[in-house]
């Protein structure tokens, strides 16, 4: 299977058309239709669904497609790599993370870095759907759920998750606070997509309670912000904002707290590399914020 090949089937499909897919290619039509019956030869399946002279994607060529849109884009990514380093050129990665962890810890990591280093670009994620970025051109995913089993992966960091009030609040003043007591105010909290927003969720479960829920926002920054204008606590595990003071939360398990994972594809082009970027990014994350934990849970599968 050549990777011409692929690019002429990726060419039909968002062309519509052989004859614009071979205009786009630079390629007589004839050849490029040849050379498509060659691909679906070597697949032993139909791709497409030739109907009065159109072509349509089959079942098998919708599922065949994001896998040929992967291995151009890796391919992409592998000769940028090689030609950068040909060239005494850093290689450039993507790093696909929550917006939170990209201001918190990938920006601030990156300041740290030299022009001798990757060249680190990055990508926001939801935590759920950072590991799926990796199969849509990311080299390295972070989230805090735990990472599947098909990834090699490193643990970063142990974040605290703060309940962050205004100097105005009864509460200010004060280093912690315990989940009894913080459920029985308004709540303003990151959505159920959220990692730090589970977490939060599971030990007000363990504490048998409920709580006054204010607000929901996908933004942490909209937490704080709506938290220094007094319309409740936010309880998020970025940096502080706008003057608020963080507390911890207490649970009978220690403070609460959210794990952040590293993970990336290990038959990787730059699997070394991408293992380097991980540590060194497991050594900052120490040094900022403490020991990472070693997931006691199940990987995801």
């Amino acid at each position: 299977m050549e990777l011409r090949h692929i690019r002429y089937f990726l060419a039909v499909v968002e062309t519509g058309s052989t004859v614009k897919a071979a205009e786009r290619e630079l390629v007589a039509q004839p050849s490029l239709s040849r050379q498509l019956r060659r691909l679906e030869s070597e697949l032993g399946i139909d791709l497409f669904v030739r109907d009065s002279g159109r072509l349509h994607l089959s079942a098998a060529g919708e599922r065949f497609l994001p896998i040929a849109r992967d291995l151009i884009t890796r391919a992409h990514h592998a000769q940028t790599t090689l030609r950068a380093l040909a060239a005494g050129r850093p290689p450039r990665l993507t790093v696909a993370a929550p917006p939170t962890t990209i201001a918190d810890v990938i920006a601030p990591f990156i300041a740290t870095t030299t022009a001798a280093d990757p060249f680190i670009t990055v990508r926001e994620e939801l935590p759920a759907t950072s590991y799926a970025a990796l199969q849509r051109g990311a080299d390295l995913a972070i989230s805090p759920a735990p990472p599947p089993l098909y990834l090699a992966w490193h643990a970063l960091a142990r974040l605290p998750i703060w309940a962050y009030v205004p100097p105005h609040h009864p509460f200010h003043g004060r280093t912690h606070i315990t989940v009894p007591e913080l459920v029985t105010q308004p709540l303003l909290l990151l959505t159920p997509d959220h990692g730090t927003r589970r977490r939060f969720d599971h030990a007000v479960l363990d504490a048998g309670q409920g709580c006054d829920i204010a607000f929901e926002t996908r933004v942490p920054q909209i937490a704080q912000a709506l938290a220094a204008a007094g319309h409740g606590i936010a309880v998020v595990s970025d940096d502080p904002r706008y003057g608020l003071q963080a507390l911890a939360v207490h649970t009978p398990h220690g403070d609460l707290a959210i794990d952040l994972f590293a993970a990336w594809d290990p038959t990787h082009y730059a699997a070394d590399t991408l293992d380097s970027l991980a540590r060194d990014l497991s050594a900052y994350c120490i040094a900022t914020y403490g020991p990472a934990v070693t997931p006691t849970v199940t990987p995801a599968v």
